[in-house]
Parts: structure tokens; C-alpha cells; sequence
């Protein structure tokens, strides 16, 4: 279906917010920006949907799945690499159709893959979370170019805010519910993380770390899901920037337009009372801002 986005700005906290789509998304998550194209990809994880945005013309179109929808990363040869509740996909959007790839964690049938972001080297890595318990049988896995998936790490209660450095030598990683952002040294050459260490704390009352970014100053940028903002952290893991929003289920965020400065801001309305809607008419839309920074553009799949 195409539908015409409307865009109206609000002051909040001194920052002015877009309405870059008013749709009324249950998890909003995994929001890229397809350089090339100019365009703004998400997905609604749980109403089980892809979404595809040409801010510039306001035309979307949205594409139904058959279960639930972790991660989405942009794909060379067009199209996206997907992490379904099953496992990984690729999506073509000219025919609306996936095409799957593996099952990497089908022992596990209680687990369904989460978040997921694609490397500096061609590389995508998604997590998986046992969403009925939220108990720590999660696992991280690599899909490489050539298709072949590798087990990374184990012991994951719900994995998000995977990001990568510009030079590619860092992997930021957090476990959302120890309310800590870790960080790994990445070997860009096999693929492989060491020498995981503390990044930074979410600090009390803003919520847990959901998705993340990583600006072209070396910034990490996260998602606070039930804490009414976003952060910057600078490359110390310091707290450099807070920009309050309208809605209390922040979920993922990317960077985009024609200059990568503006910050694209997915939310959610999963597990919110109809009063608590009322006051957040915004919830579940994506929002936009312009936080005075650029991004980098987004990798893609070399498989």
C-alpha cells in the first residue's frame, strides 16, 4: 500500500521534532537509510511489518510478513538481509517476497531473533532472545557473504544497540536489561570480537538501551526504550548529549537525508494502556530531528 506521510514540527525541550511518518507502528525498530536511494527502511517487529519511506516525496509502502520481524540490513545487490523470528532472510521489495537464507538457532524454537546491523566489512550480525522468559538463552550470530553462519557468543538475555565504529574496529553491544553498553574490539579481518569491557551506564530513570548509531565524530548514539530520549555518548563513554522526545518507548534510530544529518527516530505503542496512548498521540510514529551532527552511510550486505 502507498500512503502520504504528513510532517508537522513540535518544540520539545528546546529541540524541534518532524513527524517523519505518522503511523502507528506496535514496535517501530531497525530504521535504516538506504544512501543510494534515499530512502528510510523499518520495520514494526511485532505487527510484523516492513516499511519502506521517500521522505522527499512522502510515498511509503509497507509489506506484510508471516511472523515477526527482529532486523533489517541493507543488501548490495538490492534489496535487504532480514532477521526474522526464524532466522535470515533476504527481502526483495520489487516482489514483496522473502528468501531464506538459514536457521542458525532452531534447537531453540522459544527464541526469535532481535536486533541486528550490518558491518563495515559486509558482515551481518543479529541476536536472538527468549522472548516468553527473558531468561539468558540468547544467542549472537554472524552471517558472512558467503552465507555461511557462525555462533558468537552465548548467555544473552535480550540483545541490542549493536553498532560498529567508523574505522571498524569496535563493536558496541548491550544486554537492554543489565542497563549497560559494552564494548568489544572487533577483527575486521576474520570477524571476530575480544576483550568485551564496560562502555557506559543508562542512567537511573531513563529506561534501558534499545537500538544505536554511531556518528561520523565517533559518537554513540542510543535508543532509550521507556526513558522519553536519546543519547550521545561520546567515544569515553561519557554523556554527551540528551534529546528528550514526546513519547516514552524509544526504540532504534539512524541517521539520514541527503547530508546524514538528520536523526530518524523509530518508537512503539506495545504495552501501553489506551490512557497512556492519549497522552502520547506520537507513540509508534517515526520521528525526526536535526541534532547538529552527521552520520555515516549505512553498510550493506555483500552476500
Amino acid at each position: 500500500m502507498t500512503v502520504r506521510s504528513t510532517t508537522r514540527p513540535i518544540d520539545m525541550v528546546g529541540s524541534v521534532i518532524d513527524i517523519a511518518d505518522a503511523g502507528q507502528d506496535i514496535l517501530g525498530e531497525s530504521i535504516v537509510w538506504d544512501h543510494r536511494h534515499q530512502k528510510l527502511w523499518w520495520v514494526d517487529g511485532i505487527g510484523q511489518f516492513i516499511h519502506r519511506l521517500d521522505p522527499a516525496s512522502g510515498d511509503k509502502q509497507s509489506w506484510k510478513m508471516h511472523e515477526e520481524v527482529g532486523s533489517i540490513g541493507l543488501r548490495a545487490q538490492g534489496g535487504l538481509v532480514v532477521g526474522m523470528r526464524s532466522g535470515f532472510y533476504f527481502f526483495s521489495p520489487e516482489t514483496g517476497t522473502l528468501s531464506e537464507i538459514a536457521r542458525p538457532d532452531a534447537e531453540r524454537p522459544g527464541n526469535r531473533f532481535n536486533d541486528g546491523k550490518v558491518d563495515r566489512h559486509g558482515r551481518f550480525w543479529s541476536g536472538t532472545v527468549e522472548a516468553a522468559a527473558y531468561t539468558p538463552r540468547g544467542r549472537l550470530f554472524r552471517l558472512d557473504p558467503d552465507l555461511r553462519t557462525t555462533l558468537v557468543m552465548e548467555g544473552i538475555t535480550a540483545i541490542n544497540g549493536m553498532s560498529f565504529s567508523p574505522d571498524n574496529r569496535l563493536m558496541y553491544m548491550t544486554d537492554s536489561f543489565s542497563c549497560r553498553i559494552d564494548v568489544f574490539d572487533y577483527d575486521s579481518v576474520d570477524g571476530a570480537i575480544h576483550n568485551r569491557r564496560h562502555f557506559a551506564d543508562v542512567p537511573l530513570g531513563r529506561g534501558i538501551c534499545d537500538g544505536s548509531t554511531v556518528d561520523a565524530d565517533g559518537c554513540f548514539w542510543s535508543a532509550n526504550m521507556d526513558g522519553w530520549c536519546v543519547t550521545r555518548y561520546d567515544p569515553r563513554g561519557r554523556i554527551d548529549t540528551v534529546i528528550n522526545l514526546p513519547v516514552r518507548r524509544v526504540s532504534s534510530l539512524c541517521f539520514g537525508g541527503p547530508d546524514l544529518d538528520i536523526l530518524y527516530i523509530t518508537t512503539a505503542r506495545r504495552r501501553m494502556q489506551e490512557k497512556e496512548l492519549a497522552q502520547q498521540p506520537l507513540a509508534g510514529n517515526v520521528l525526526a530531528v536535526r541534532p547538529g551532527v552527521q552520520g555515516l552511510p549505512e553498510p550493506e550486505f555483500l552476500g
